[in-house]
């Protein structure tokens, strides 16, 4: 491990010899005269954001250095030493203080030194910058009407010039230093959206005020002044029917039994129709606006619920729908159970003795003569004869008994058969549509083709599926094997509800009942 330390020091000092003959001792070097903080002026800067600084370093012999981050620069920065009051540092990067706020009239102190040549030290005071100027502008069409909704963007001119667009109001980035006040304007997630009673709109005007916190002395204005050309939608409807439950499944039969049958679906009920609904419109001319407009009144008479609308017959019109409910679609019948498996015949064994001739190995001796030579007295050979006994196999044919076990089997049961399925519910008819009974004044008739309405009936529900018949069980093992059960029989499908018939259009003239009236001036809120 020793070896290990001297090799890395050995490492370290090459290093640092080589860094330091790259910069000809850089400002270590007892020639360096001053040095310079650089700061941008067409930067921004801002609580809570960063802007970035370099630093010069003036040699004798005319030589220059600047710090990384800057043009042709190659100092380190850590061979400064940077203290700052109101913000932190980051090498050349300076992030203001979020608390700095509003930034108008305040200052960041940035003070810098050679950490070996303190007395060299350098502050500069960096104005904050801050809005001169707010404007907002809408970046989506929209139609200036009730009820209509936007998004847009707020673009800030700061005191050196420089103009930055924030884009997206839904985020806390964009947002955080704003705050956005309306009249007859809600806000909500970056959207902007009309106040839809129009009795609620003073002048038919809608206005907003952007302030930001940096300085809250500048506020930008925006209005939009309505002209109520749109193609507004009144649209009731029957509730729907409820859909019919499933039947249930049957369940599979036990052994040798049939299985059940499904359940049937059960039918799906009828929609609701359309609630009746009266339309009112008379004609006046606005003088604000310097236009005729068409004011529009429809109540709902099965809730009494009430609705009023402002229609321009230049380009603006109301469609009125009441729809029967959609009927509910029937239930699937249930799948019928499987027959059950019918039983294996019983097994039962038999044992019985019997004979049989086999052949068994015996052993027998036997006597034979052999020739072998011998020498006589003499020295001479001699064949002579003599005697040998040996012991041989033989295999005889004997009789034996043996016991024999024979497999007994039953004939196997039949299968169940399988149950039915059930019957598909039938759907429910749609609902009828709703009357509408449209009135016009006199003066309002000639507009009478810009009042749509319109009364279909519902849909009728669709008829459930039939249950699928359960299979038959299979027939037991045996001798001979069981025979298999029949399948179920698969149910109906059930039948379509029948569609709702259209509700009725009545029209009829009435007197004229509309005097338009400003509502009170109120405050913009928040």
């Amino acid at each position: 491990m020793k070896h290990n330390y001297f090799n890395i020091s050995v490492i370290t000092i090459i290093v640092l010899i080589v860094l330091s003959g790259n910069v000809n001792a850089g400002i270590f070097s007892p020639k360096i005269d001053s040095i310079k903080i650089v700061f941008d002026k067409n930067q921004l800067v801002l609580p809570g954001e960063s802007f970035k600084i370099g630093i010069i370093s003036f040699h004798k012999k005319g030589k220059v250095k600047k710090t990384l981050g800057m043009k042709g620069g190659s100092v380190f920065w850590w061979r400064y030493k940077t203290k700052v009051v109101g913000g932190k540092n980051y090498g050349c990067k300076i992030t203001v203080n979020q608390h700095l706020m509003p930034s108008k009239g305040k200052y960041i102190s940035i003070n810098v030194a050679p950490r070996r040549k303190p007395k060299l030290a350098k502050t500069i005071l960096i104005p904050l910058n801050y809005e001169t100027k707010i404007n907002f502008a809408p970046t989506t069409q929209f139609d200036k009407a009730p009820g209509c909704s936007f998004k847009g963007e707020i673009i800030s001119e700061f005191d050196n010039g420089v103009v930055r667009k924030f884009k997206n109001l839904r985020t806390k980035h964009d947002m955080q230093n704003f705050r956005i006040f309306t009249d007859g304007l809600s806000y909500r997630k970056g959207r902007f959206t009309i106040e839809s009673d129009f009795t609620k709109i003073i002048d038919h005007q809608v206005l907003l005020w952007v302030t930001s916190l940096r300085n809250p002395e500048i506020i930008g204005s925006f209005s939009i002044l309505l002209d109520y050309k749109h193609n507004y939608h009144l649209s009731f409807s029957g509730s729907s029917g409820f859909n019919g439950f499933n039947g249930t499944s049957g369940s599979g039969g036990s052994t040798g039994s049939d299985g059940s049958n499904g359940g049937h679906g059960e039918d799906g009920s009828n929609g609701y129709d359309g609630p009746d609904v009266g339309v009112w419109t008379d004609m006046y001319f606005d003088s604000t606006l310097n236009c005729r407009l068409l004011y529009v009144f429809a109540e709902d008479f099965y809730s009494g619920e009430e609705f009023k609308y402002l229609v321009n017959p230049d380009g603006g019109n109301l469609i009125v729908t009441s729809r029967g409910g959609d009927g509910g679609s029937g239930g699937n019948g249930g799948n019928g159970g499987d027959g059950g498996k019918g039983a294996d015949g019983r097994i039962w064994y038999e044992t019985k003795i019997e004979k049989r001739t086999v052949s068994k190995p015996f052993n027998e001796t036997v006597t034979k003569k052999v020739k072998k030579t011998v020498y006589n007295s003499e020295g001479e050979p001699e064949e002579v004869e003599e005697e040998v006994t040996e012991v041989i196999t033989v295999y005889r044919d004997v009789e034996e008994e043996y016991e024999v076990t024979i497999k007994h089997q039953e004939p196997g049961e039949d299968g169940g058969n399988g149950g039915h399925g059930g019957y598909g519910g039938y759907g429910g008819h749609g609902g009828y549509g709703g009357n509408i009974y449209l009135h016009f004044t006199d003066d309002a008739w000639a507009f009478a083709n810009l009042i749509i309405a319109s009364a279909p009936g519902g849909t009728g529900g669709s008829g459930g599926y039939s249950g699928s018949g359960g299979s038959g069980g299979f027939g037991g093992y045996g001798n001979p094997n069981g025979n298999s059960g029949s399948n179920g029989s698969s149910g109906s499908n059930g039948f379509s509800g029948s569609h709702g018939g259209n509700g009725r259009i009545y029209v009829n003239s009435t007197e004229e009942f509309f005097f338009y009236e400003t509502v009170a001036e109120k405050q913009p809120q928040e």
